[in-house]
């Protein structure tokens, strides 16, 4: 709700801003500055329910969250929806249909379900055919952190795009240059979300993978998922109908969940916390390792846990880095060492390969089989990755610039294998 009425705060000062320069300027234009402007769009909760289906794809402009399940790789479309697209062949991907999900940030998958957060509630879609999907329920305002409701009867569905000229007599701005107004998105890389690689639980579950960024992670036959300051269990043993079970308080600066085998790792603004999955309803921290301020998202292995930390203004402090940790006892993780890095966001590791997306830096490559020496194997540069997407020998890296994918199977001859490009 804040962000949104910033945003309209925002649009109202513009427009008058745009209605006193047209009245002062009439007959001398020196300067043209054009604008984007977006105004919502308002549609009532049936109407948003009724049009959850496959719709034909669309430019991905503005991806969050991946989440790889089976040949098919979901990109959310921050705040409007998914992206399905066919990866049967990395090498030439399918964009075959997008979801309409207004507010949506979020994801997971089990079997043929997919859960998505929309607005403040969960709801699921059958995915068994992908390029016909269909809504199926809803755990109505249970994520109440979100605050999107406007109402009882209509919410935000959209937003409609408007070009502004706005002229002047100062050349204060070069003139033609273009100004985008965000979509209640403050900034493109700060998603506050997406940690987490599913794993099978029972022997008949299926579970896809997502980035290091998650906050929605299912196994086991729950869901978890994180909001900013707690987070959620649901029962999914029925795929359609997730039981809301519990809410863990948790404090301040959660920002996303990573599952390894019977633990979950939370990473924070703080720390990396560590919970026993023993009880799958209540699960129980058992350890913590605390840090200065930063953001962090975290993934781990048998033996380490792996965090980036990112310096900045909204995460704190001026430095930033990979922080090694020993988990072998995980009620008491310990430094292994530091590792300095420029502007990391997510990461991932498969066995003894570790993907780092240093962002501006590029997608960094090490050989991890011993973590108090990091050997680097090679930089991408030019990407600017902020999310990757590690298995099998296939990278799927989600950047300010595109869908990358890159072949590994080789760690010293990694090929890329396609791009998709993103429209701005």
């Amino acid at each position: 709700m804040k962000e949104l009425n910033a945003f309209l705060t925002r649009f109202s000062l513009m427009a008058v801003f745009v209605v006193l320069l047209q009245g002062c300027f009439k007959d001398t234009v020196e300067s043209e500055y054009r604008y984007t402007i977006f105004q919502p769009i308002y549609k009532t909760l049936q109407q948003v329910r009724s049009e959850i289906m496959t719709s034909p794809p669309i430019q991905v402009s503005f991806p969050g969250k991946i989440y790889l399940k089976n040949k098919y790789i979901f990109v959310t479309e921050t705040y409007q929806g998914i992206h399905i697209i066919d990866n049967a062949n990395p090498s030439n991907p399918k964009n075959i249909g997008f979801i309409k999900i207004p507010s949506n940030v979020d994801m997971a998958v089990k079997n043929n379900t997919l859960y998505a957060d929309m607005y403040s509630d969960l709801i699921t879609i059958d995915i068994s055919n992908p390029e016909s999907v269909k809504f199926k329920t809803v755990v109505p305002k249970i994520f109440v952190e979100n605050g999107w409701y406007i109402n009882q009867d209509k919410v935000i569905a959209g937003w409609d795009k408007k070009d502004t000229v706005v002229y002047s007599k100062k050349d204060a701005i070069a003139k033609g240059d273009e100004r985008w107004v965000p979509v209640g998105y403050s900034e493109y890389y700060n998603t506050g979300s997406q940690g987490s690689t599913g794993s099978a639980g029972a022997p008949s579950a299926s579970y896809g993978t997502g980035g290091s960024l998650a906050r929605f992670t299912a196994l086991q036959d729950r869901l978890y998922t994180v909001g900013n300051k707690n987070f959620s269990i649901f029962n999914i043993t029925d795929d359609f109908n997730p039981a809301f079970v519990a809410r863990k308080d948790l404090g301040s600066g959660v920002e996303t969940i990573f599952p390894f085998k019977d633990n979950l790792f939370v990473g924070t603004t703080t720390g990396v916390r560590i919970f026993s999955l023993a009880n799958l309803d209540n699960p129980a921290e058992i350890g913590m390792f605390g840090h200065v301020r930063r953001c962090d998202p975290v993934v781990a292995n048998d033996k380490n846990a792996f965090a980036t930390l990112r310096a900045g203004s909204t995460c704190g402090g001026n430095t930033s880095e990979l922080t090694v940790l020993n988990i072998q006892n995980l009620t008491s993780p310990t430094l292994v060492k530091s590792y300095q890095l420029e502007n990391p966001y997510g990461l991932a590791l498969d066995g003894n390969t570790l993907f780092i997306c240093d962002g501006t830096a590029g997608l960094k490559i090490y050989a991890a089989a011993d973590v108090s020496n990091l050997k680097p194997i090679t930089t991408i540069k030019d990407i600017e990755p902020f999310d990757v997407i590690a298995t099998n020998g296939l990278a799927i890296v989600v950047g300010r610039k595109g869908i990358y994918q890159y072949d590994y199977k080789d760690l010293n001859n990694i090929k890329l294998l396609s791009t998709t490009k993103l429209e701005k």
